[in-house]
């Protein structure tokens, strides 16, 4: 069952965290903010998830999720074409996983929390800015995902795009967290927000003061480690079913680490290591079983081309403008039923595989790739901050053999 499928209202009981979990507002947030008139308090919602099984959304975080730029990823397929070239079960949704996403921060800042003795505590904003950031990480998706920006020949940035999209969102805000977070302190807090998808801090226009390690988990520039990955290989293989729960075995390179002893970065356990390079395993496979099957990027080459035969004109058209939000796969796939070869993304069993010597025929679509293997995808061991008993730490068989496909398919 998707995320979208389930939403309701929490009931009081569940509603109430014990008193351990309550934090205290601060009186800048228990005063009305800048003569905003609040809306009416409402209550949390409980959200279904494949995944986490039910994620509880507060009434601040629910503004966001109801907003239409939000809504819009309900459109937009997780995994492009996929569907369409292998199995039709892999059909979950942007909007899913940017909310297991945002229940993945939640978890792992819970987790540094337990697991560190560090000082001082991360402020109220910054936590909340940590879980928005996770949310909203994907909302500049064009249709398709990633496919989109091989339409646009690489010159849609997906991340850069989601930045005029938190802006637009918090513009439209009236929660007063959401509010605080825009106008408090110059807006340091969608400032930060938009700095965490990114994954570079180097926007700031204030320090982060000992609290750098979140920089670590929405993107994380350093290692790779995020709770982004964490989150599209678990939802993505439990559609696929490619890797086995052994193979993938990774949760307590989240679950077991800490934040470091000058608060810069997260630290990792040495015993967890193999799990690390079980997390880069896995998501090499999955490039080679599904992200990059040669079908599906067959089928990535029809689409871009029927797109840019029949508009042109949408290429260029980012989240700043009204149009944005009729920018998702119904709309696409329906001006491209114009162009001829679109059949082959409905009926993609019209497509014969022939040898790489047929390549040169007419009316073929060759498919060239070359997929690093997961030593070479996972970043040098001092890319890491580890933790621990160093003798712990277990030995991998490394894999830097890269996976080489090369496909040619016709059109009949």
């Amino acid at each position: 069952m998707s995320a979208s499928a389930v939403i309701r209202s929490l009931p009081r009981k569940l509603r109430e965290p014990p008193q351990s979990s309550i934090l205290p507002l601060s009186q800048e947030q228990q005063q009305p903010q800048h003569g905003v008139q609040q809306p009416p308090s409402r209550h949390s919602m409980l959200i279904e998830d494949e995944v986490h099984g039910i994620i509880e959304l507060p009434c601040y975080i629910q503004e966001i999720v109801e907003h239409p730029l939000f809504q819009r990823l309900k459109r937009v397929h997780q995994l492009g074409l996929v569907p369409w070239a292998l199995d039709k079960k892999a059909n979950q949704k942007r909007y899913d996983h940017c909310l297991g996403t945002y229940k993945s921060a939640q978890d792992h800042l819970k987790a540094i929390q337990r697991n560190s003795r560090y000082e001082p505590k991360l402020p109220d904003w910054c936590r909340q800015a940590v879980e928005i950031a996770a949310l909203l990480h994907d909302v500049g998706h064009g249709p398709m995902s990633h496919c989109w920006e091989s339409v646009c020949d690489y010159k849609f940035d997906h991340e850069k795009n989601a930045l005029a999209c938190v802006d637009r969102i918090f513009n439209d805000a009236h929660n007063r967290e959401l509010v605080s977070l825009r106008d408090d302190a110059s807006g340091r807090g969608v400032q930060l927000i938009k700095a965490l998808i990114l994954g570079c801090n180097e926007s700031l226009t204030f320090p982060m003061l000992g609290h750098n390690y979140i920089f670590d988990i929405v993107h994380n520039r350093r290692c790779g480690l995020d709770v982004d990955k964490w989150d599209y290989l678990r939802r993505d293989n439990k559609r696929l079913k490619v890797l086995t729960s052994d193979e993938m075995d990774f949760d307590d390179v989240f679950l077991q680490s800490r934040i470091s002893a000058d608060g810069q970065r997260i630290e990792y356990r040495y015993q967890d290591y193999h799990r690390i390079y079980r997390l880069f395993e896995a998501r090499s496979r999955l490039h080679v079983a599904v992200y990059q099957h040669p079908l599906a990027c067959a089928l990535d080459v029809i689409f871009s081309k029927a797109v840019r035969r029949l508009a042109p004109e949408l290429l260029n058209l980012r989240s700043e403008a009204p149009d944005w939000l009729q920018l998702h796969d119904e709309n696409i796939l329906n001006i491209i039923k114009m162009d001829p070869d679109s059949i082959y993304i409905q009926e993609p069993q019209r497509m014969a595989e022939i040898s790489a010597s047929e390549c040169s025929e007419s009316n073929v679509i060759r498919v060239q790739r070359l997929i690093p293997g997961p030593w070479e995808a996972m970043k040098s061991d001092t890319s890491f901050a580890f933790f621990g008993n160093k003798r712990k730490k277990r030995p991998i068989n490394r894999c830097e053999t890269p996976t080489m496909i090369n496909k040619c398919y016709k059109l009949e």
